[in-house]
């Protein structure tokens, strides 16, 4: 691997802890920006899960996804009823 392939892969974990924090604060304004970013924080979460220096970042970024998906459902549900 060279320099610049094993820098850029703790930026993704850090990518997706972010995706995953903003999900949940947009998800409460806006539902369906709560699901994209949580949408994904999951998936960016599930890249950077694969390696192993990176696999706790990965994993709480995965759980802040899922998170700001269900944000999202409750302050959708709670703004039709």
């Amino acid at each position: 691997m060279s320099n610049l392939q094993t820098a850029a892969k703790p930026t993704l974990a850090y990518v997706a802890l972010a995706l995953g924090a903003l999900g949940i604060i947009a998800g409460i304004f806006v539902p369906l920006a709560g699901w994209v970013l949580g949408l994904a924080a999951l998936v960016t979460g599930f890249l950077s899960f694969r390696q192993p220096a990176l696999a706790k970042l990965g994993q709480i970024a995965m759980v802040l996804g899922f998170v700001a998906i269900l944000v999202g459902v409750f302050f959708f549900t709670n703004a039709i009823a």
